[in-house]
């Protein structure tokens, strides 16, 4: 069933970096958190600062508080815009990440699974009620994410891997089982010697795969397109209202052979009104993604290949019964 050894999941930490939503209600990742569990995958925490652990509720698992002090210090030598941060201000989600990965190192880990907080949904090919219910009930939910992202890292020169957010269509990708590009909200990363430090405050996760995906050494970051997620778009919790179109202004000046940007309309989260959009053309990342496992990464094709037969004739009978019933409804 499962792509790893039982050795290599259980050296993998996973942290659901968090901030702003104390309630663990508001944390939708929580309810896919066991599926990892049963994966064999344990080492499993909550990583917030020292200033909003006291009101955050707790559960099952554990939380890995870092001082805010810290953070602050940190951003300082890290920060990407004009100036430093002050000891009050936002500073975002990477010195959480940072902090994910220095703990995953001193738990003696060879990645960390990173999650943000309001993920609440896994899907296959295309995220739909059907794919849902084909990897979160069938096929052994985050556990297979974790699986495939952590033998896609192992068996390549990505140093990062991801799964692809649903609200981008994968259609293009699909022949392929990875390739190089950037993770979001829920991607394994290789720590320990050769690791990126990183960087904010906005856009952490896209500033990561250019540091990777640049180097001279010829590592890069990659994606799983076939994999898909989906986050909660509705509420104004976590540190989403603290974002703006500054974000994407400031990736293009930092990366403008990368990243480009424009005025929409809509985007992508749901809220509907106009703002600024980043978009990263292909071959944005540079050093393309090479396999340097060819067993393991054999595993994995063929895991992805018997995962797509069962999806595509799971998903045919899905639409037969749908046409049916709706017929059905005609006639009454």
């Amino acid at each position: 069933m499962f792509v790893t050894s039982a050795e290599q999941r259980g050296g993998l930490f996973v942290a659901v970096v968090t901030g702003g939503r104390p309630m663990v209600k508001q944390r939708p990742v929580a309810n896919l958190l066991p599926a990892l569990e049963a994966a064999g995958v344990h080492s499993i925490a909550w990583v917030v600062s020292d200033a909003d652990a006291p009101g955050y509720e707790a559960d099952r698992y554990p939380m890995a508080v870092y001082p805010r002090e810290w953070a602050v210090e940190y951003a300082g030598d890290h920060w990407m815009l004009p100036g430093r941060p002050g000891p009050d201000d936002f500073l975002g989600a990477f010195p959480g990440r940072e902090w994910a990965c220095r703990e995953a190192e001193r738990r003696g880990c060879w990645g960390v699974l990173q999650l943000d907080d309001n993920i609440n949904g896994l899907g296959f090919v295309r995220y739909s009620g059907f794919s849902k219910r084909f990897v979160q009930d069938q096929n052994g939910g985050l556990g297979l994410f974790a699986d495939v992202l952590s033998a896609v890292t192992l068996s390549t020169n990505a140093r990062t891997c991801g799964a692809q957010v649903g609200s981008v269509d994968p259609d293009s990708s699909l022949r392929k089982v990875a390739r190089a590009g950037f993770p979001y909200s829920l991607f394994v990363e290789q720590v320990g010697p050769g690791r990126e430090e990183w960087f904010g405050p906005f856009e952490d996760d896209i500033t990561h795969s250019f540091q990777y995906g640049g180097r001279h050494d010829g590592v890069t970051a990659g994606v799983v397109p076939i994999l898909q997620y989906s986050k909660e778009t509705t509420s104004k919790t976590g540190m989403r209202k603290k974002y703006n179109h500054t974000r994407s202004v400031q990736l293009q000046r930092i990366f403008p052979e990368g990243a480009r940007i424009s005025l929409r309309k809509t985007h992508s989260n749901g809220q509907g009104n106009a703002r600024v959009f980043h978009t990263m053309p292909p071959g944005a990342i540079r050093n393309k993604l090479r396999v340097t496992d060819p067993a393991l990464f054999g595993q994995v094709k063929r895991r992805i290949e018997r995962l797509a037969a069962d999806y595509f004739a799971g998903d045919a009978l899905a639409k037969r019964d749908k046409v049916l019933e709706r017929a059905g409804k005609g006639t009454t």
